[in-house]
């Protein structure tokens, strides 16, 4: 009997040396799987202590990079606005104070903050409390005329123009304006009846302006309905074929602007406090108009939301720090009136500050900030360059790899498994025919950084995600 116990330890240990593949051999084995004989893989692993490759596939060629674009925009937001960087919405009183009682509009500006009202960011500062509490503390008793949301700092189109007409209406396709309020999304619910017309409909929060119209065709033998946005309305279109159908969903919000305002004034009708009179022509009567500072609103710290953003892979924060560098360039320019081309100027100079830390950025096809955009295509060498320098830079103590989230739970069930989950940091991205990965080992002292892009795979995106858990398990198992 105990030659047998002793047979069987003997065999449990040739098959764990089995597993202990070299970093190519793991790459190699990765790359072997049949579903990806005909998909463009790159596969690069960097030691970063030499600061070179160990292993690669296909390391040059350029892949669809989905949203691990998004560690890009978040690198060059900590090299050139620092981690301490907070957005800044100032809100003014245009008009007259006089004992008690203010005449004219309140103006809130929008300056391209993308977490004003975030559901994301719970702990931070509202907006509407901060503005009925700067009039408490002014002694403002009465308001009379109009709250408005000024948001033409950025121009439109508020979405990127690379970005899939198809996505902008769902929540992950929500645009950034220079005002943002509640991630920019609303909550619809709408019946459809037999006719194909909208015989009820509403929004949550309320968003004045924006119509529910239905466009669809009767058709009781099939339910297939498409919503779209129609920013010249501006509407959320249901289009297709479908009956006598309930819908419930959260979509993105063309205009947040009037959303924000509406929530001001509905909380200025609210307080006991303070009474409010809506009047447009009460700052057109007001002779001497001043206009002072009542509010100056600022954002969770850089550090903040990037984590957030990364952890929830969110393309509008993503997106918006794009906007903001574009705009910092723009206003270091001493230039008044904000380009359209924000989104060009803001990756010109996103490259520009990579080729200036050494990273060689030819391999790099940047669109936006949030890789939501399927022209967005990246090397594994060039991620490969990209994390290892961040890995040996710090921004006030904060590091990349501080903000990046863990692995468990991303990349499938036998990685999930594995105590590597939680040793491990990266960012995925995922769309259709697309998954990515980019990160580093161990987490809170990177050695290694790895980047993996697989496009047009031939299997489920849960087997692939599986696959490249696997990998990394073979590839970081035991070192």
């Amino acid at each position: 009997m105990r030659r047998i116990y002793l047979s069987i330890l003997m065999a449990l240990a040739a098959s764990l040396q089995l597993t202990a593949y070299t970093a190519q051999e793991a790459v190699d084995k990765f790359v072997s799987n049949s579903t990806l004989r005909y998909a463009s893989v790159g596969v690069n692993v960097i030691d970063l202590d030499s600061a070179k490759s160990i292993a690669s596939y296909r390391p040059e060629q350029a892949n669809i990079t989905a949203s691990t674009m998004k560690t890009v925009v978040s690198s060059a937001a900590l090299g050139l606005m620092g981690p301490h960087f907070r957005f800044e919405t100032p809100v003014y009183l245009d008009g007259v104070v006089n004992d008690g009682y203010f005449k004219g509009n309140i103006i809130i500006r929008g300056m391209g903050d993308p977490t004003l009202g975030s559901v994301f960011m719970p702990c931070q500062a509202n907006i509407v409390d901060e503005i009925l509490d700067a009039l408490r503390a002014m002694g403002i008793k009465h308001v009379e005329g109009m709250v408005i949301g000024d948001d033409s700092y950025y121009s439109y189109p508020y979405f990127d123009e690379d970005w899939d007409v198809g996505d902008l209406a769902y929540d992950y396709g929500a645009a950034v304006h220079a005002l943002n309020f509640h991630d920019n999304l609303m909550t619809v619910s709408a019946s459809i009846d037999g006719r194909g017309r909208i015989s009820y409909s509403s929004i949550t929060p309320p968003v004045p302006g924006v119509k529910i119209i239905s466009r669809c065709r009767p058709n009781r033998g099939r339910n297939s309905i498409t919503p779209y946005l129609d920013y010249s309305v501006p509407a959320l279109v249901f289009t297709g074929d479908g009956a006598s159908r309930s819908i419930r969903n959260t979509y993105a919000n063309p205009t947040p602007a009037p959303m924000l305002v509406d929530s001001v004034e509905r909380a200025l009708l609210r307080c006991d406090e303070i009474r409010f009179d809506y009047s447009p022509d009460a700052h057109a009567a007001v002779e001497n108009v001043e206009r002072s500072l009542l509010v100056l609103h600022k954002s969770p710290e850089l550090t903040e939301i990037i984590t957030s953003l990364l952890d929830r892979s969110d393309n509008m924060f993503a997106h918006a720090l794009l906007r903001a560098i574009g705009a910092r360039e723009w206003e270091l320019k001493g230039a008044e009136n904000m380009q359209s081309d924000l989104d060009l100027i803001g990756v010109a100079a996103v490259k520009r500050w990579l080729e200036q830390q050494g990273v060689d950025t030819e391999p790099l096809f940047m669109r936006d900030g949030s890789g939501l955009a399927r022209a967005n295509k990246a090397s594994v060498n060039f991620f490969g360059d990209m994390l290892t320098m961040m890995a040996h830079r710090t921004f006030d103590g904060v590091r990349l790899c501080d903000l990046m989230p863990k692995a468990a739970g991303r990349s499938g069930k036998t990685l999930k498994d594995n105590p590597l989950s939680d040793l491990i940091v990266l960012k995925s991205g995922s769309m259709r025919h697309v998954q990515c990965f980019v990160g580093y080992y161990p987490a809170d002292e990177p050695h290694y950084a790895f980047a993996v892009l697989v496009n047009n795979f031939n299997c489920s995106q849960a087997s692939i995600r599986e696959q490249i858990g696997v990998f990394l398990c073979n590839l970081f198992e035991g070192k």
